[in-house]
């Protein structure tokens, strides 16, 4: 009853004048100096210091909660990043849950795994001049001169995955497939320009969730990333 009491005086020092306010302030001061007070305030500012702290913790970490897998405060998708040896074979990948559509082409990509090479891209679009590959009959049936870069996507997102590999020489990465807005009509089209983010409708990553490789959406939110594992067919949930 006694702690209810000084807590409830304390609470109502909030809603007095600004006067009698420092008055109520400088007596509550003096009450705190007696033992029995001083050790309840001091243990109520522990407690208050120790749920702060665990809120840190949790804000810093990994966590799973209703198919959603989330690293806040750490703009890094490392840690859900498949190891190198872990994709040898294409066509032992999961399976890819999209088919070719009416709306989208698809760009399968190796990009670095802190999710770097995805913020630029998501945030800046694909640069051609970062291609290595020259321009073949583009999508909007124009001529380029001879040594245009251009990139390159495809209408079967089947063709788009066998370019989530990598032959460099790192450890761990993030397999990517881009889903682009659909150009052309080539089954592979060559765009010889950048290609804008509003282009870009959706990123499919390839990453690990307990343990095993599982095809999600990642989206960009402020500088953290969200991966949202796509529903596993039946065959794959036995």
């Amino acid at each position: 009853m006694k702690k209810f009491f000084s807590v409830l005086v304390f609470s109502c020092l909030l809603f007095v004048s600004p006067c009698a306010h420092a008055q109520k302030w400088r007596a509550f001061k003096q009450a705190l100096v007696t033992p029995k007070t001083k050790m309840m305030f001091y243990s109520v500012q522990r407690k208050a210091e120790a749920a702060i702290l665990r809120h840190a913790a949790a804000k810093s970490r990994a966590f799973v909660s209703a198919g959603l897998i989330k690293r806040e405060g750490v703009p890094s998708l490392a840690v859900f990043a498949p190891k190198k040896t872990e994709l040898v074979d294409p066509y032992q990948l999961p399976t890819f849950p999209f088919k070719e559509n009416d709306r989208e082409m698809f760009r399968g990509m190796a990009l670095d795994a802190e999710g770097n090479d995805l913020r630029h891209i998501l945030q800046n679009g694909l640069e051609v001049s970062k291609s290595h590959y020259e321009n073949f009959a583009a999508y909007d049936g124009k001529g380029y001169p001879d040594g245009t870069l251009a990139i390159y996507a495809a209408h079967r997102p089947d063709r788009a995955t066998l370019f989530v590999l990598t032959e460099k020489g790192v450890e761990s990465y993030l397999p990517v497939v881009l889903h682009i807005k659909k150009v052309g009509w080539r089954p592979t089209v060559s765009v010889p320009h950048d290609i804008p983010p509003s282009w870009i409708y959706r990123v499919s990553a390839l990453l690990k969730v307990d343990g095993k490789l599982r095809w999600g959406e990642v989206k960009l939110q402020g500088d953290n990333f969200v991966f949202l594992p796509y529903s596993l067919p039946a065959a794959e949930t036995k």
